[in-house]
């Protein structure tokens, strides 16, 4: 599958847009020859270099495996850290990363990345139409609680594997109406600000979903395939299965890590390897691929449509 330019995707997304949505999550400008962006690069390399070696020469320990429990107990005290306030455009930039774009380097936080990839779920949205979807892995469920607000006719599904995501996107939907501060941080304007209240969230397994065959017009998934290397293929088999006519995936596919760094980062962190074409295998057939907006240095990724094709 060829990986096309933002331009040629059709999703009418501009670079002002994309920009205009990541800029408040910047901390700061870089570039390759800034005397703290070398650092900081120089640093997180020993760093994955050692790990690397880690798990090359200990790989057979239990405790350097990255199974379910693992993952499930990482997640878990991740979601249960995490406050909605971190939604906002004026959230603290504690914690920024180097990522980098179009030639440009910058720090900055993956809320930005988040808000980024809500545009690109909207425009797909626009052009499929469906009238179900379903995030898996939708952890504390903010890609759905801005969505729902953006399209109140559509029956939208949460599945998350952690107690934690589940129960923090259970408890949001307590509140009266979506908050003013969360309707800012909306890459676009919210229709109906209790739409959330409707969405259903389900504590499930990826490879066991509670959902019947082709129950759900479009599956999509952001970096939640990226923990599941795995169960990589009971996954996708359970998501093509699902899906009623399409798949929209935003993960870190083989086809965009193939350099020295991202490849070992993968490997060293034992992430999703999966291919754009190794989707024929379930039945989804790549329609459109882009990895044409801000990117983490160490960990690239790549946004997939698929038409089922028995769809």
């Amino acid at each position: 599958m060829r990986i096309s330019a933002l331009a040629e995707t059709g999703l009418g997304i501009s670079e002002d847009q994309i920009t205009t949505l990541f800029a408040p999550f910047v901390s700061q400008p870089s570039g390759a020859f800034d005397p703290l962006w070398r650092q900081e690069i120089t640093r997180r390399r020993l760093k994955h270099l050692r790990h690397a070696a880690r798990r090359l020469f200990m790989g057979w320990l239990p405790e350097t495996r990255r199974d379910e429990d693992t993952v499930r107990t990482e997640y878990e005290r991740g979601w249960a850290g995490i406050d909605y306030a971190r939604y906002t455009l004026d959230a603290p930039l504690d914690g920024a990363t180097p990522w980098e774009w179009r030639g440009r380097q910058m720090f900055a936080t993956d809320t930005g990345a988040t808000r980024v990839r809500q545009l690109f779920l909207i425009r797909i949205l626009e052009r499929l139409r469906p009238r179900s979807v379903l995030e898996v892995g939708c952890g504390n469920g903010i890609n759905l609680l801005l969505l729902a607000g953006r399209f109140p006719q559509i029956a939208f599904s949460g599945l998350e594997l952690t107690e934690a995501g589940h129960a923090a996107a259970v408890a949001f939907q307590r509140h009266a109406a979506l908050p003013r501060e969360m309707k800012a941080y909306a890459p676009e304007a919210i229709e109906d600000p209790q739409a959330f209240k409707r969405i259903a969230f389900v504590q499930g397994n990826a490879v066991a979903m509670p959902f019947a065959d082709g129950a759900i017009d479009l599956v999509y998934t952001t970096l939640a395939l990226e923990q599941m290397e795995r169960v990589r293929g009971a996954a996708l088999s359970e998501i093509a299965r699902v899906a009623g006519r399409n798949t929209f995936m935003v993960e870190p596919f083989r086809d965009v890590n193939k350099a020295f760094w991202p490849r070992l980062y993968v490997y060293r962190r034992n992430y999703f390897r999966g291919a754009i074409d190794d989707l024929e295998h379930y039945g989804l057939r790549p329609v459109l691929a882009t990895d044409d907006f801000p990117q983490e240095v160490f960990l690239k990724a790549c946004a997939v449509l698929t038409e089922k094709k028995s769809a």
